[in-house]
């Protein structure tokens, strides 16, 4: 069986998990033995630059008014590549208004998350979805990463269930020794966005409303960008001290030194996809409380803490019962431990060969 994944997510993302999704699968199934490529002529994806199985060249960036023609001499270089190697298996990696007429075998695309759907009027969002819709009729086969993301597509695209494969992602987080910590004093930590859905002016909110937390913790912000205005205005609003609310970027390595820190790591939002967050602070024996939505619940079962994403009260509650309580702290960590195994890129792969072999 010969596999080929496309450019699509590589000249959409410099960085991202996406894209590392498809080189920890192409680089799964390569170790059996299997025939599996990515072709992304042109791109400038940092990830794919790194890995050494593709067929492409790296640019920093695609020169100004060239993405046009970087986009048809893709296309042509993958029209070439599939006539002359006969791959049974397309998987397109992201949504494209492209796919191979003179491909024989079986298409494939994996969804990750039905957001725009979901929270395009809520947020203003600008919203297409005549890309995605004609993606997914066209394919043979849909990869959904979670049983949630595959309700939302029946519902919002009434695709037959039949057609939509669940695979889980798999974490191939690193973790490291440190002899010192990033920060000293007792943390709250949050990653990543912040904005609309993240849900995290709940949780600033949460911060600010007991006293009891925000005397005894900081707050540390990972990633998202700098404050927002609002959120400035928040903070000066509710009188908080600014150097207990920490905005700190950088690496995995210095995520990986908050996560092992933090008293405990909080995911507020209020819809995703997936959640990898959730398996990297688990992978870092950090403590868990996050939004009771079924994602959420599917990927780490009874070993987190759940709040009401709508309901401050009960974030606080949430918080205040596992950051006093070290009883609580250990089984919320020894439990999301163990539940790490569900969740290997070789499962993954493994999973999703079985998917291709069946179609």
């Amino acid at each position: 069986m010969k596999i080929l994944y496309d450019y699509s997510i590589f000249t959409h993302q410099s960085l991202g998990g996406i894209s590392r999704y498809f080189i920890n699968l192409d680089r799964e199934i390569n170790k059996k033995k299997y025939i599996s490529n990515i072709i992304a002529p042109a791109h400038y994806n940092k990830f794919l630059n790194e890995y050494s199985n593709y067929k492409g060249i790296y640019l920093k960036k695609f020169p100004r008014f060239t993405s046009k023609i970087f986009n048809i001499y893709n296309k042509m270089t993958t029209l070439n590549f599939i006539k002359f190697n006969q791959p049974n298996i397309y998987h397109k990696t992201y949504y494209n208004n492209f796919w191979p007429n003179n491909f024989k075998g079986k298409k494939f695309l994996t969804v990750y998350d039905l957001i725009h759907e979901k929270f395009y009027k809520d947020y203003n969002f600008s919203y297409n979805h005549r890309p995605k819709k004609k993606d997914l009729d066209n394919t043979d086969g849909i990869i959904a990463i979670s049983n949630n993301t595959k309700s939302d597509l029946i519902n919002y695209y009434n695709i037959p269930s039949n057609k939509i494969y669940v695979t889980h992602l798999g974490i191939n987080f690193e973790t490291f020794r440190f002899s010192k910590k990033i920060i000293d004093d007792p943390f709250i930590l949050f990653v990543g966005d912040r904005k609309r859905y993240k849900n995290f002016e709940n949780l600033l909110k949460a911060y600010s409303f007991s006293e009891k937390i925000n005397k005894s913790f900081k707050l540390v912000v990972f990633g998202g960008g700098n404050f927002f205005d609002n959120e400035k205005k928040m903070i000066n609003e509710f009188h908080l001290n600014e150097k207990h609310i920490l905005k700190i970027d950088g690496d995995d390595k210095v995520l990986s030194n908050l996560y092992k820190s933090a008293s405990l790591f909080v995911f507020p939002s209020k819809y995703e996809g997936f959640g990898l967050p959730l398996l990297e602070a688990a992978s870092n024996n950090c403590p868990i409380a996050c939004s009771r939505i079924e994602v959420f619940q599917e990927i780490m079962n009874d070993n987190v803490i759940y709040f009401d994403p709508y309901s401050v009260e009960e974030i606080i509650e949430c918080l205040e019962k596992v950051l006093w309580s070290g009883s609580i702290q250990k089984k919320l960590i020894t439990g999301a431990k163990e539940n790490l195994i569900n969740f290997s890129w070789e499962k993954c792969s493994e999973e999703t060969l079985k998917i291709y072999k069946n179609l």
